[in-house]
Parts: structure tokens; sequence; C-alpha cells
């Protein structure tokens, strides 16, 4: 047998490492692999890696220096310092390394896609564009290059290039299930016979994943409800919805419990610390598909404001916050609902200020549009005391409806069962009510039905809550260039239309157990 040469036993170890989650010894896999190689990049590029997955950013960008100072044309240590510096909120320098990653490699399609990818996060959709149209140009039949094009074409509102790409793609394969799916989202006209019978084929194929099945279901869902097949529509949804549920490990009592811990930890009469914090953040909270997007967009469209669209900034600082109270400590949802009160609002907001800098924009305020922040109303009061929290309501069984019939990308796993939707609208509404209670005048309600009848009036109604005067460009909150990454971004390009707010009833007797539900907890339903 042929012994092994060095340099493959190590990457070997490394990779064994990180497949096992053992990170610090992948690291000193990685460290081994650059004393003994120095003039190879790859120990330096993983160990540079390893370094950020373990948040030590400064030191993670010292190994890509070092590796490109002994080769200053290595793609790879590029596109990993262009990560190293948005780690560090240095987002304008972070772009400018991975152009100067592209420059390298300006005829390979794979990494003109990578450049792409990462300019993606960057919240730089347009940026993102140019790499993927040249890297498209050179690989025309690249299917995963052409999603991806699709999707960021669709962010920035360009729906009938997306299309196109999409088009291309079924050429070459017309039951690609990822695909089909991804063009009902962006059909605005009712479905052809053609499109459900593509839907319907690509269902039917044996070979087809559970999660290509589950995005079928909910495609024929739409496609069929918007031909007015209402009891076909359903069908699908169900199937989707009960495959999708049967893969996860939910528990919705957790949920309820976090509910009464915050709500023990916030008592009565809360009142703001005191906070040197003068920043005057606008937070839009609520249940998901229920408008809150509608509200970032107008809001965005204000010449002092920008949207910073659904940041993690805010849960993240709230973690960084508790870990200094339990350093080592890896909390269950009930422990960290139990700290919550505990936690140093003056730090909190440093850090979230930090972590969403790179995404705040240039303008005097900012929106952060993360629905599930409305759990933390209480914390947001003491570490903003001039923050705006805007809290947007619609029908429950609309709301219901409308996130029953959405797939979600890794969130709000509730969302799957009627149940269980039913149970969380019941913990969110129960929260919320005590937040105006504790905090009274300092959360706006604004009803999604209000905003698409009297919308004028309810934008004014929002500007002043905001303190911002009014602007006519408000109301034609479509017009906003802005990208939008959301379940939304098709609707809210378009003005206001008021088929959405009743379709619900369509579906009246299948929503039953949700009415049911929320009759028992005391919330009025008609």
């Amino acid at each position: 047998m042929v012994a092994r040469s060095r340099d493959v036993e190590l990457q070997s170890l490394m990779s064994a490492r990180m497949g096992a989650g053992d990170l610090k010894g992948a690291a000193k896999a990685a460290s081994a692999f650059r004393n003994e190689f120095p003039n190879n990049p790859l120990g330096f590029i993983l160990g540079s890696v390893l370094l950020l997955m373990q948040g030590e950013t400064a030191s993670a960008l010292q190994l890509c220096d070092e590796c490109l100072a002994k080769n200053p044309a290595e793609f790879g240590a590029h596109l990993q310092r262009a990560e190293c510096l948005f780690a560090l909120r240095r987002r304008d320098e972070a772009i400018a390394a991975a152009e100067a990653a592209a420059a390298l490699t300006p005829e390979d399609p794979g990494a003109l896609d990578a450049v792409a990818t990462f300019l993606v996060f960057a919240a730089d959709q347009k940026r993102a564009l140019r790499y993927l149209d040249a890297a498209v140009q050179r690989a025309p039949k690249a299917r995963d290059i052409r999603v991806r094009r699709a999707m960021v074409r669709r962010y920035v509102g360009d729906f009938s290039g997306a299309d196109a790409d999409y088009a291309a793609i079924l050429a070459d394969n017309p039951t690609d299930a990822e695909v089909l799916k991804a063009r009902g989202e962006l059909r605005t006209e009712p479905a052809t016979n053609e499109t459900i019978a593509q839907l319907e084929a690509s269902l039917a194929q044996d070979a087809t994943k559970d999660e290509d099945r589950i995005g079928l279901y909910f495609a024929l869902a739409k496609a069929c409800e918007d031909t007015g097949d209402y009891p076909a529509s359903w069908r699908h949804l169900r199937a989707g919805n009960n495959l999708k549920r049967a893969g996860l490990s939910y528990r919705a009592a957790n949920d309820t419990d976090m509910v009464e811990r915050i709500m023990a930890g916030f008592p009565a009469a809360l009142a703001p610390a005191v906070s040197s914090q003068l920043e005057s953040p606008i937070f839009i909270v609520g249940l998901p598909r229920t408008g809150t997007t509608l509200i970032d967009r107008t809001l965005g469209s204000h010449s002092e404001v920008h949207s910073a669209g659904e940041l993690g900034a805010l849960t993240e600082a709230i973690t960084e916050a508790l870990s200094r109270i339990r350093p080592t400590a890896e909390l269950s949802l009930a422990e960290f609902a139990d700290l919550l009160p505990s936690a140093d609002h003056e730090l909190i907001a440093e850090e979230y200020l930090a972590r969403a800098r790179p995404w705040r924009g240039q303008k005097a305020r900012f929106t952060d549009k993360q629905p599930p922040n409305f759990y933390y109303c209480g914390l947001i009061r003491r570490a903003f005391p001039g923050a705006r929290i805007v809290h947007v309501t619609r029908h429950p069984l609309a709301a219901a409806h409308a996130i029953y019939k959405t797939l979600f990308n890794n969130a709000y796993p509730f969302s799957y069962d009627l149940n269980e939707i039913a149970d969380f609208m019941i913990g969110y509404r129960k929260l919320m009510a005590h937040w105006h209670s504790v905090m009274p005048g300092q959360i706006l309600d604004v009803a999604y039905e209000d905003m698409v009848t009297d919308q004028e009036a309810t934008t004014r109604r929002l500007l002043d809550f905001c303190g911002l005067e009014f602007e006519a460009q408000c109301l034609d909150f479509h017009r906003n260039p802005a990208s939008v990454m959301t379940a939304s971004s098709v609707q809210v390009r378009q003005p206001l239309y008021e088929s959405s707010l009743h379709r619900w009833r369509e579906f009246s007797a299948e929503l039953q157990p949700v009415r049911e539900r929320l009759n028992l907890a005391g919330i009025a339903v008609d």
C-alpha cells in the first residue's frame, strides 16, 4: 500500500475534525498544515474560515493577509478576506476585497458566482447582478447560476428577467421542481393549464425528493387558488404542510411557555431605563405575512428613512448580552426568556447598532422589519428610549391563511399546522396586549386592512407616530427601487389591491380549527 503524503493526511484530518464539529481540532490541524506547507494557501484559508466560525475575526483576517503576502493572486484568500472584513463591519472594504477576487478570475463562471453570492449576503444586489450576468454569459447552461440570477432579479424587481431565466432552465428540464415553484411565485396572472400540468408532472416523478414535493404542493396550491379551484388548492396545501410538518421537531408548548416567562419578567408599569442612546430605529413587528413589508416599504420611501430589511441584529445583540451573564451555558428557550429582564440594555444598544451598521444605510433613520422582534418590545424600550415600535395587525383568519399557504425558508416552524398556528397567534396576541398595558402609548397598531382601504390617512398616522413629515412618495411605495428579499417581494412592487383582504373566506370551512381555538381563547374572529 502506498503511504499517503503528509499534505493529504493533514487535509483529511482537517476535514474529519470539521465534519465532527471539532473546530478547535480542525484549527490545530490547519496550523500544522501551515507550518509544514507555508506556501500552500489551503492551510491559511481553512484556518481563517475556522477562526471566523469561532468568532476570532481579527485573527481570521490576519491569516488571509499572510496568505496573500505569499500568494497575491489567490482567489479564495481574497474572497475569505471579504468575509472577514464584513464580519468586522467594514462593509465597503469587504466589497472591494470581493471585487479584487473577481478581477483575478474574470472568465471563471464559478468564481464569479461565488463573488455574487457574497455580494447578495452583503446586500449589494445590483453589483451581484453584474457578476451573475458575466457568469451566465460564460456558462449559459449552468442551472444553479441561472437560478441565483433569477433570485437576485426578483429581489431588485426585474420579474421579466427572472422569468426568462426560469424559462431557460425549464427548456432543458421541464419538471425542475425548484424552478417551477419559484416561477409560480413570480406570477401575478392566473396560472395556465399548461403550468398546472407541468407542476403535476414533476410531482408525479418517483425520484422527486420530499423537499421538492413540498415546494410543488405549495406551487400547485397557489396555481389552483389563482384559477378559482379552491378545493384543489386546499388539498395541495394540506399535503404540502403535512409533509413539511412531519420533518420538524417543533414543540408549540415551548413558544407558549416563552410568552408566559417574558410577561412575568416585565411586569406592569414598565419604566424606561436611563440610557445614553439617542438613536431612534423604527422596529416593525407582528406575525409574518400580515403586511410588515408593506409598512416597511412605505416608511422606506421617506427621504429620511432607510429600509434595512429583516435584521437578525437584535436577537444577536440580546444573545451577546445574555452570554455575559451565563458565559459558558447554552441556553434553553426558557432560560433565555428568564434572563431577558437582566440583560444589559446599554450593551444591547451598542451591539445592535454595530451589527446593524452594514445594512442601515446613510440616512438619519432606519427600519428593522423583523416580525418576531415582538418578543422584545420591553427590551427595545429600555435600550432605545427614542425608538418607535410599529405593530402590524391583520384579521386573524386572513393571517392564518396567509401563513399556512407560505413555505418559509428555515423560519416559523409553527406555520405548518392549523392548531399550532392558532396557539402561536394566541400567545403572540397575549404578549402584545401585555406590552400595550405596561408601555401605554409606546406601540402603534397599524391594521393591514386600514392600509389597503384608507392608505393616505393610515400613512399619515404612521409617519406622525414615527416623527416624520408626510411625503407623498410614501403612497407610491411600489415605485421604491430598493431590493426586497422577503416573501412579499412581488406583491409590494404593485399598487395596493383589495382582492387579498377577503380571499381567506373561500377557505372559511377549512380554517374552522383556527376559529374555534381563537374563540376559546377569547379572541374575536368576526
